[in-house]
């Protein structure tokens, strides 16, 4: 489906057809770009090896290095095509007290998750100029903009973004369209395609390497 059909469809379920609508496009194009993210972020959807945000170069002695913000979770990991370790921090801390001021340089074994929001930090610190090569799961590359652009997710899963679309539309306070008890049912059926979401807190775990050692806080 196109962002014009998501659009249409919300319209007709929700019968916010009479102009001036209750909710603009412009609204509704956010509230779908939100529904494709919280799909993502609730299920394994988006899974790559392939795309910019899994290749990461790195010069000799950088120290760490940046992750695209649209990833949730590093699966595995390569640098300069060898399969590499993915450790948290505490994790390095109990193996190898003070790795991070070791004064080795050599091709990075480790990749170590959880000192910095954001980047990943290498062990030991390269000797070389070289790249990292991630499996990810990921969040949408490019948000909807324009009427023919198509979510990113698996098509058959498209018309399920619409039941976020009017969970948000109904959970406007203020507005003649609020119904709580229709917003709950519609947030229920995105629930049961995508499941239920992470807390912040969980999803931080993950993005941080948690998913290497103990299981997240429920």
């Amino acid at each position: 489906m196109t962002l014009e059909q998501l659009i249409a469809l919300y319209r007709e379920q929700s019968f916010d057809k009479a102009t001036p609508h209750f909710c603009s496009d412009e609204l509704l194009t956010i509230y779908a770009n939100e529904a494709q993210d919280e799909a993502c972020r609730r299920g394994d959807l988006l899974r790559d090896s392939s795309s910019a945000v899994c290749t990461i170069p790195f010069a000799a002695d950088d120290e760490s290095v940046a992750l695209d913000p649209r990833i949730i979770e590093i699966q595995r990991a390569k640098v300069n095509g060898q399969r590499v370790a993915l450790s948290k921090s505490d994790e390095m801390e109990d193996e190898l007290p003070n790795w991070d001021e070791d004064t080795r340089r050599d091709v990075p074994q480790r990749l170590i998750q959880g000192v910095t929001t954001g980047r990943l930090f290498l062990w030991p610190r390269p000797a070389e100029a070289g790249s990292i090569k991630l499996t990810v799961r990921r969040l949408p590359l490019d948000p909807l903009a324009n009427d023919v652009d198509e979510p990113e997710i698996r098509p058959e899963l498209h018309t399920s973004l619409v039941e976020w679309m009017l969970f948000r539309a109904y959970s406007r306070e203020e507005t003649e369209m609020y119904n709580d008890t229709k917003a709950a049912l519609c947030k229920s059926r995105f629930v049961a395609e995508f499941g239920s979401k992470a807390s912040g807190r969980n999803e931080a775990w993950a993005r941080n390497g948690g998913h290497v050692n103990a299981p997240p806080i429920a």
